[in-house]
């Protein structure tokens, strides 16, 4: 144990022994004294020899003192006060019997593994995901129309609204049918099907009366605020409930578009696109982990950090599936990512 800066503490608390004065009082030098706990040699010289200056002494008179900083409880430094012709001396004796033994270092483990502290493993049964997002083309939404006039006076249209849709297909829309409003973002995505666009779920209409290539709908769910100009295409689940469990297996990803392209900070409940689907083993209840490669001072931009594991900073579930691309939900984050980011089911697989 290291030795420390204040004696006084210590005498206050320090037994008598064999052959040694009990402390308190006037100081008197004992034949011996027992090295405790926060000593140092500063300290034993100023009171047992009057003269803080003689640590050099105590030191110097026995080679077992290899380093003036460390002393050790319960080794015993024996006085010679000297006289007028023998200057003070003093010398050591070590604890033969208890060996000094360095504190063991702690090593923090994760149920016996040497990694990361275990993250995002819980499972959530039955949960809720909304998804109001779609990767493909006009064809996959089979856009059929545009939303062209409401009866509401601003160009901002809500729930309860009514709408009007100019459709270039009336087949398979009655009263009751229900469709769904979207809005297409600006850039195109690359998936190995070739160039795909995102399309944003704005809000689910319901059909209340048809006219010649018209149909007036109520707005119903809306996501973001509906506008006109908007695309009717065919409606779309935006909830899907699903288990929510620890990725597993060798699944690996790269997070291909995002739907809030301007996002910065983490956030769950996000969706995004994946350049992976059923053809690659992925299915709607898939887990996967975010992780990253970098040094924070590197930013959100760099590239990954080959030299460095990977550390897991979220997780996403896949709540929509076709051969080649797929569409999830990060339902955990503690870090930003971008578009171009690392998914997989077991990090540092390899």
């Amino acid at each position: 144990m290291l030795a420390g800066c204040f004696l006084a503490a210590l005498i206050a608390s320090a037994q008598a022994q064999e052959g040694m004065v009990q402390m308190g009082g006037t100081a008197k030098t004992p034949d011996f004294y027992v090295i405790q706990a926060g000593d140092t040699l500063w300290d034993v010289s100023t009171r047992f020899l009057g003269d803080p200056y003689q640590w050099p002494q105590l030191w110097s008179y026995n080679e077992y003192i290899t380093n003036p900083h460390w002393i050790y409880p319960g080794n015993r430094i024996y006085f010679n006060l000297g006289d007028s012709l023998t200057p003070p001396a003093a010398t050591v004796e070590p604890v033969q019997d208890v060996p000094y033994q360095p504190p063991p270092q702690v090593v923090a483990t994760n149920d016996g593994d040497c990694d990361f502290p275990a993250r995002y493993d819980d499972v959530r049964r039955g949960q809720t995901l909304s998804a109001p997002g779609v990767l493909g083309s006009s064809t996959d939404i089979n856009a059929r129309g545009r939303l062209i006039a409401s009866d509401v006076p601003g160009s901002v249209i809500g729930e309860g609204s009514y709408v009007y849709l100019k459709l270039d297909d009336m087949e398979g829309v009655a009263c009751g049918t229900l469709l769904s409003l979207y809005r297409k973002q600006a850039g195109a995505v690359k998936t190995a099907a070739g160039r795909s666009n995102i399309f944003q779920v704005v809000a689910e209409v319901r059909v209340i009366r048809t006219d010649d290539h018209v149909a007036t709908a109520e707005l119903r769910d809306s996501f973001i605020e509906a506008e006109r100009g908007d695309i009717v295409g065919d409606h779309i689940a935006v909830d899907v409930t699903v288990d929510v469990d620890p990725p597993e297996g060798d699944t690996e990803a790269r997070v291909i578009g995002r739907l809030n392209v301007q996002q910065a900070l983490p956030s769950t409940t996000e969706t995004v696109f994946l350049d992976v689907g059923t053809d690659d083993g992925v299915d709607v209840g898939t887990a996967m982990f975010l992780v990253a490669q970098r040094d924070g001072l590197a930013g959100r931009f760099a590239k990954p950090d080959k030299r460095l594991p990977e550390r897991v900073t979220g997780r996403v579930v896949v709540v929509r599936a076709d051969a080649h691309r797929s569409t999830a939900v990060v339902v955990d984050a503690a870090d930003s990512f971008e578009v171009g980011a690392r998914l997989v089911a077991t990090p540092n697989r390899e």
